[in-house]
This record gives structure tokens, C-alpha cells and sequence, in this order.
């Protein structure tokens, strides 16, 4: 199987990952510390449930004037996963005195590629329209994915028809940060894929059978220039998992070239569920490391 195990496969598609565990439960002072706005409809597509195209907001509940947001998109292999499951990420963001924002997408097999993302750029393109509402300051923007969701949130700042698509673009986004990820170079991964299996029909259902012109549209590493606006990004791989590792090391050399702040951070203790399910978690080192990355990037401005 190359560079891909069997143990990968079955952690890329959730099976031991947080695709199959529970996010940890609401505690009773949650309510507290933000407003929840659920099942928000950031936009409506034709024979498509709209939960599938719904976002969640929480606003913090002492925010005073506009504050930053943090955007964040689940993984899942493009095919599961839902915006309800965000471990301790939103109590960790309102306590920076951010907004925290979850995105739904269309899922595979019921799309494919630029599906996906171009749902996760209509989701961006909500927030900063009703920023006010939220409490948001639009020039205060984050981007957070893991997995499947790190390869849209990259996808969505370098190539520049999604963001386009609604009049904006990349450099609207202060800070992207990645957990995880291992799609970004398709054109590397799609010939490399095993005949059968779990991990050939992640791939092939949101990307197709034999099309490397769009393989090479939907890879992020392949996607920067010199002429695009990249946000600051923050790459990080978990573990030993080589296949991230590879793939987040070329991502941030490919954008460095084309003029991006952009770092690799390993979390040599984590695995690929771990980093995603922990983030946020308190006294946990790879969450302050990824919360001071972005306060950085947002007191730039």
C-alpha cells in the first residue's frame, strides 16, 4: 500500500478516529461562557438538505465589541463527520474572547470535488456578511480544519475561484491552521492509491477515477503562486503518521516560495484523532502552541 497503511486508512475515514467517538458533553457552565446560534443555513442547494449546509455559532457571553473568529471545518475523508462534534474547541476559542464558528458540507459520495469546498467557502462568505450579528470583527479571521477539513480550508485560500465565486479572497483570512492533513498534493496521492479498500473509496468518491486535471485544481500544494494573498499558516502533523508529515512539509515549502508565512509544527505525542479531539483541551501544549499562532496573527492586524 506505499506510504499508506492500513492503520492510516482506517484512522483517515474516522474509523479509530473522532468520526466514531462523541465530542465531550456540554457542561452545565457552558451556558455561561457563550451564546449558541444552531443550525444556521449559509446556503441553499438545489436537492440538498440544508443541514447539510448549516453552520453553528457561538458567541461569547461577556464579548463587548467585535471580536475575532475562528472558522473551523471537520474532517471525516470528505464522506462523514458533523459540526456538532467539536470536543473542547469552542470553550477554548470563546475563552481567547474569539467566536467560534462550525461548518456542515455537502458529503461524498453526494458530491465531489470543488463541492465540498465551494460549501465551505459559501460558509466563509456568510460570516463575514453577517458579522455584526455574530459580534464578529470581519478583519479578525481564522481558519481551522483537520483532516479531510484541513485539506478544504487550504484548498479555499489557494485557489482563488472558490473564495472569487463571492467577491472575496484569501487575504480576507489572518490565519489558517491545519491538523493533520495529507490531501494536498493529489496528483501524489490518486495513482498511489491501492485498487480496493476503505481508503481507495474516500479518495476516488470525492475526487473522481482518472481526472488529474482535477486532481491538480483540488491540491493546495499545487495551487499557490506568487500573485495569491496566502494567510499566515501553521501546518501541523501528529505522530508518526508519514504520510502528513510528507504532505505538510511540502505545503509549507511550496507557499513559503510563494511568499506565505507558513510553518510546519509536529505534535510527536498526538495521533491523527488525538491532535483533532484534544485541541482546546486545558494544560494541553499543541493547543497553546496553535492559540498562540493565531493571536499572533490576529494582534497583526
Amino acid at each position: 500500500m506505499g506510504r499508506i497503511g492500513f492503520m492510516s486508512v482506517l484512522v483517515t475515514i474516522g474509523i479509530l478516529g473522532s468520526g466514531c467517538r462523541a465530542a465531550p458533553p456540554q457542561r452545565s457552565g457552558d451556558a455561561d461562557l457563550y451564546k449558541l446560534h444552531e443550525d444556521v443555513v449559509y446556503v441553499e442547494r438545489e436537492e440538498s438538505d440544508p443541514a447539510k449546509t448549516s453552520l453553528d455559532v457561538y458567541v461569547p457571553a461577556d464579548v463587548e465589541a467585535d471580536a475575532p473568529v475562528l472558522i473551523y471545518v471537520h474532517g471525516g475523508g470528505w464522506s462523514i463527520g458533523d459540526k456538532s462534534r467539536v470536543g473542547y474547541k469552542a470553550r477554548w476559542a470563546v475563552k481567547h474572547g474569539w467566536v467560534f464558528v462550525s461548518v456542515n458540507y455537502r458529503l461524498s459520495p453526494e458530491v465531489m470535488h470543488p463541492e465540498h469546498a465551494r460549501d465551505v467557502s459559501s460558509a466563509i462568505d456568510f460570516v463575514l456578511d453577517h458579522a455584526q450579528e455574530y459580534s464578529i470583527d470581519p478583519d479578525r479571521v481564522a481558519l481551522m480544519g483537520h483532516s479531510a477539513g484541513a485539506h478544504l480550508v487550504a484548498i479555499v485560500c489557494s485557489d482563488e475561484s472558490l473564495l472569487g465565486e463571492h467577491d472575496r479572497s484569501a487575504g480576507e483570512i489572518d490565519a489558517l491552521v491545519l491538523l493533520d492533513g495529507a490531501g494536498y498534493n493529489l496528483n501524489e496521492v490518486m495513482p498511489d492509491l491501492p485498487r480496493f479498500g476503505p481508503l481507495q473509496k474516500m479518495y476516488r468518491s470525492a475526487f473522481g477515477e482518472d481526472d488529474p486535471e482535477l486532481w491538480e485544481r483540488a491540491s493546495p500544494s499545487l495551487q499557490a503562486d506568487e500573485d495569491d494573498d496566502l494567510p499566515a499558516t501553521l501546518a501541523v502533523y501528529a505522530g508518526d503518521r508519514e504520510e502528513s508529515r510528507h504532505a505538510s512539509i511540502e505545503l509549507v515549502g511550496t507557499w513559503s516560495a510563494a511568499g506565505c508565512d507558513a510553518r510546519v509544527f509536529h505534535a510527536p505525542h498526538k495521533d491523527h484523532a488525538r491532535i483533532n479531539r484534544e485541541l482546546g483541551k486545558a494544560h494541553d501544549e499543541d493547543s497553546e502552541i496553535v492559540g498562540d499562532f493565531i493571536e499572533e496573527m490576529f494582534d497583526q492586524e
